[in-house]
């Protein structure tokens, strides 16, 4: 291979390493928030499951 090639190489294999990075960053993000919901829906749920006391 010439010197050429092997830079042409590595560029490509840096830009899929940099695309990888993005979308790794991006399913992190989506688990996040995914998290954060399934937890506000759970809190909301254990509040509709309390009984509820009649003072009457």
């Amino acid at each position: 291979m010439s010197e050429n090639s092997h830079e042409r190489v590595m560029n490509d294999l840096i830009k899929k390493v940099q695309q990888h990075e993005k979308t790794i960053s991006q399913l992190v993000e989506i688990v996040g928030a995914t998290n954060y919901r399934l937890s506000e829906l759970d809190s909301k749920q254990k509040n509709v499951n309390q009984p509820v006391f009649s003072t009457s």
